[in-house]
């Protein structure tokens, strides 16, 4: 595999720093509503996107005709190469927004029963807000699920429900310890291995040099604050379908996790500086922070961002709870859903299993363009992507690193309201970053709000 560049962090799949899609939340809310009082929202007149995709390049004539909403970059160029190669099938890739402003759309469209896309990019994250509207295709039923061997466990475990698979799973975001070695050695600060090391370690490093944090923490990004309680055993929702769902940000390992982080934000040895800010970059470039709990498609765009320190920086495996454990934590990753009421979903789950599947697709979508870090095992176990060097981090081999964090990973148990939290998140922690709140007290709010929330949309909630 070649080095990838680029001059801007990637962030998982396009999603904004801060989430702002309360107009997203308010109509999923609907939504869900409706779903739980047991309406059917399949019973929608049929989609109409895919008679939106003819003309597409590289189409034959009399192709079969499909629409697909996806933003992340290097996706046009995947479209291009499958139109090139299933001449029986016409993809026309739009970008209906990233993130929240595509469910948004994608929402409005199904509630109107008409506009939709026959496939459609999805976070993991987001998948079971839409299946519990039986808003997906089960994939299962045209033998996507064939390939369940060629994909890390955690992404494949993301997109089913039982038997049924309702997406097909493309990227993964599995995380690492990305220190800035000569930082750590003129400290004397010993890689840890254990976050009772990083502790000790952030201490040591601060001592030395009281301008001198371990690392950036942000409250405010919630996607990175849940990979790293599920790295910590701490994941705080849990569900398996249907209307029980567990929220659990007030139970004893959330509150360790809590008094952890609030404890090295007390001391100043974490930053709290907003993720993908231009004062974020400065720290990790001028010292200020030492290292960075990275996805694994952190390092390529973080060299675009830096600038004093390329060559500097190595990867080590996460810090765990205990000693000898190989646990990781999962930031950003998305999956390709056919949506309900498409006149073509055979075709549609033809072309999911192939992006994601697919040497390929993989070629394209790991490249210098797309970026993205496989699920997709064939890539993720091939031992010259997991040599791939980057400048940033001279002869050292982060894939390899990211690729071992991608095989020990449990699986989040994301629930069906993930807008709303999305968006109550930024609110109720902004506190932490300005210091009139602590983390265990942003953690009791959101714990209430989100509670009250899940049983207004009539789900029987679960706490602890």
């Amino acid at each position: 595999m070649s080095e990838h560049h680029t001059s801007r962090e990637r962030r998982p799949h396009g999603r904004p720093a801060r989430w702002t899609a309360a107009a997203g939340a308010a109509v999923l809310a609907a939504a869900l509503l409706t779903a739980c009082a047991g309406t059917d929202s399949s019973s929608a007149s049929p989609a109409t996107g895919g008679g939106k995709a003819s003309g597409g390049a590289g189409c034959a004539a009399g192709a079969t005709p499909l629409t697909f909403w996806g933003w992340s970059a290097g996706y046009d160029l995947a479209v291009k190469k499958f139109n090139q190669t299933h001449p029986g099938i016409c993809v026309k890739i739009e970008n209906a927004g990233a993130a929240g402003d595509e469910y948004t759309k994608l929402t409005d469209a199904l509630k109107a029963g008409s506009g939709t896309p026959d496939v459609a990019q999805v976070e993991y994250l987001e998948v079971p807000s839409f299946v519990i509207t039986k808003s997906l295709v089960d994939l299962s039923q045209y033998g996507v699920s064939s390939v369940r061997k060629d994909f890390a466990p955690v992404a494949w475990s993301q997109v089913t429900q039982g038997s049924a698979q309702y997406a097909m799973p493309v990227d993964l975001g599995p995380l690492a310890l990305y220190y800035n070695s000569k930082e750590f050695a003129a400290h004397s600060v010993q890689v840890p291995t254990t976050w009772a090391e990083f502790a000790t370690a952030a201490d040591k490093l601060h001592a030395a040099d009281p301008k001198a944090a371990i690392t950036n923490f942000d409250p405010v990004s919630a996607q990175d604050v849940l990979a790293l309680m599920q790295q910590y055993g701490a994941f705080p929702f849990s569900y398996t379908g249907g209307a029980t769902l567990g929220i659990h940000f007030t139970g004893a390992r959330q509150t360790a996790f809590a008094n952890f982080w609030q404890g090295l934000i007390d001391r100043k040895e974490v930053t709290t500086t907003a993720d993908f800010s231009p004062a974020q970059w400065a720290d990790f470039d001028n010292g200020a922070d030492a290292s960075r709990l990275s996805p694994a498609w952190g390092p390529v765009g973080m060299q675009g961002s830096i600038k004093k320190t390329i060559g500097d920086w190595r990867t080590a495996p996460i810090p765990t709870v205990a000693p000898g454990q190989q646990q990781s934590g999962n930031w950003g990753g998305s999956t390709l859903v056919v949506v309900k009421g498409t006149p073509h979903a055979k075709e549609a789950a033809e072309f999911a299993q192939w992006f994601g599947a697919s040497a390929d697709s993989w070629k394209i979508l790991s490249g210098s363009v797309g970026g993205a870090f496989p699920g997709y095992l064939p890539l993720l176990d091939d031992a010259e992507f997991q040599a791939t060097t980057l400048p940033i981090s001279g002869t050292d081999t982060p894939n390899k690193v990211f690729a071992q964090a991608a095989q020990h990973m449990q699986s989040p148990q994301w629930p069906p309201i993930m807008t709303a939290a999305l968006t109550k998140w930024t609110s109720v922690f902004a506190g932490v970053t300005k210091g009139s709140e602590t983390l265990p007290q942003a953690f009791a709010a959101f714990q209430q709000q989100m509670v009250a929330y899940a049983k207004d949309q009539g789900f029987t909630v679960t706490e602890g």
